[in-house]
């Protein structure tokens, strides 16, 4: 078996084929795994968009309405875009189609000591291998050719062994089901084993954590001696791939920044890319993968790790540039004019650039060196929310990982009530958020979410407004 010779670097490709000859790896091959996992592998799951899934719901309950409203004179933007943006109606007859369900399967984590910033709270699991099916087979009931996106997380959900990535295990019992699953671990025990697996069950994304290039900074982060494993991890789940000839699970890097990495961002990139598929083609299925999600130290109890404001600052006005260079002398080696090259986008753009925070860079920093980065780019309404459900090892359930982390909110817990029958129980609440107290921590995603929903909904008040002249 042979690595295709027009994918990596010469320095990667001659680490992958030293991987490819340990005992680890010939066993895998000798079995006869990476057959059968060509044999038997599913297809990833195709995930619903997350914006579509809730402006369409509301514009379905609510635009005929908000219609009636304006052909009787009315044409207060604030009276009727709340109306639109009504989910305790819209919840009256219909229930929400899920577009977006995590899973903290266990808080177990298999490093000890643990990763110097987790903020993990240590949660009884109550809930079995066959709860959480159960909980999968509701929020996928009714897929068409798009299911819900699944994060699994943890803790370590790869401490669940076959239970997560075996024949019968939570990954392919969900693709099965039309879910796009994704698997968010430390990658030390992603063996050969494990990377070939997870193949065959058709995840589609693992996000893996690793906070510097530098082995030292990245072994104190993680508290112990781990950056040598998380990197075979990430080259065993690179070899499965090219053994097994196909271009899932993608791989993002989560950074957590802190004050001990913030300047190291730059070399960190700069490694991923000599990692990384030799592409700049946006088409091409490798062109994200390896690329870092950057992730800004949360928790009260990680104050002393987090970046200052002017830290903040020197890593948004000179740190970045840098990594934007960087970027651009990738695409110039790989032969991609000055024209048709890509900035960063989406996930991979910095916290600050990725949504709209009001008060612009000044105010984001000083709120940022406090830990409360989505203070200052909420919504007016939470929108997203009846969409999507997170989950804790006891089984609450929350409207978001925020909410969930913190342990703040619960709507209810799925040893009592079914996924839907706690949505329909946290509406009443969702008309008090967003409140900074409670949704400061808010994800990004979830915030770029909120804020294009909104801008959606106000789009298509205008349109009706103009049409009515």
């Amino acid at each position: 078996m042979q690595i295709p010779a027009d994918h990596y670097t010469p320095q990667h490709r001659l680490e992958l084929e030293t991987l490819l000859n340990s005992p680890a790896w010939q066993a895998a091959i000798d079995s006869g795994l990476v057959e059968e996992v060509k044999a038997e592998r599913l297809e990833p799951g195709k995930a619903r968009g997350f914006v579509p899934t809730v402006v369409d719901h509301l514009l379905m309950a609510n635009k005929e309405r908000a219609a009636a409203l304006i052909a009787e004179g009315c044409s207060d933007r604030d009276r009727l875009l709340p109306l639109l943006a009504d989910w305790p109606n819209a919840l009256r007859h219909a229930d929400p189609t899920i577009s977006f369900v995590g899973l903290n399967l266990t808080s177990a984590c298999d490093l000890d000591p643990r990763c110097l910033y987790c903020n993990q709270p240590e949660i009884e699991s109550t809930v079995g291998v066959a709860r959480w099916k159960s909980i999968i087979e509701e929020v996928a009931s009714g897929a068409g050719e798009e299911g819900p996106y699944l994060y699994l997380t943890g803790g370590e959900p790869l401490t669940l062994g076959a239970d997560l990535w075996g024949d019968d295990g939570i990954v392919r019992f969900a693709t099965a089901r039309r879910a796009r699953v994704n698997v968010n671990t430390n990658a030390v025990n992603l063996t050969p084993e494990v990377a070939l697996r997870l193949i065959k069950g058709g995840l589609a994304r693992l996000h893996i954590s690793l906070d510097a290039a530098e082995e030292a900074t990245h072994n104190h982060l993680a508290a112990g001696n781990h950056f040598r494993r998380v990197l075979e991890g990430i080259y065993n789940l690179q070899l499965a791939r090219d053994l097994v000839g196909v271009s899932y699970p993608g791989v993002h890097i989560n950074c957590v920044l802190t004050n001990a990495n913030l300047d190291l961002f730059p070399p960190l990139f700069a490694f991923l890319l000599e990692k990384h598929k030799q592409t700049a083609d946006n088409t091409d299925p490798f062109y994200q993968d390896l690329f870092p999600h950057i992730i800004p130290v949360g928790g009260v109890s990680n104050a002393h790790l987090r970046p200052s404001a002017a830290d903040f600052r020197r890593f948004y006005e000179q740190v970045w540039p840098q990594v934007g260079e960087i970027w651009d002398n990738f695409q110039a080696s790989l032969g991609v004019s000055a024209e048709e090259r890509k900035a960063l986008f989406g996930p991979f753009t910095n916290p600050f650039l990725r949504v709209e925070h009001k008060g612009g860079l000044d105010a984001y920093v000083e709120v940022s060196a406090q830990g409360r980065y989505g203070a200052l780019a909420l919504a007016r309404r939470c929108y997203v929310a009846p969409t999507q459900a997170l989950f804790t090892p006891d089984g609450c359930q929350y409207r978001c990982g925020s909410h969930a982390i913190r342990r703040l909110l619960p709507i209810g817990n799925v040893a009592d009530h079914s996924v839907l029958q706690n949505m329909r129980a946290g509406i009443p609440g969702l008309a008090d958020l967003p409140q900074e107290e409670h949704c400061y921590g808010c994800a990004l995603a979830t915030l770029y979410i909120n804020q294009t929903i909104e801008s959606k909904l106000t789009e298509e008040l205008n349109s009706m407004l103009e049409a009515k002249g």
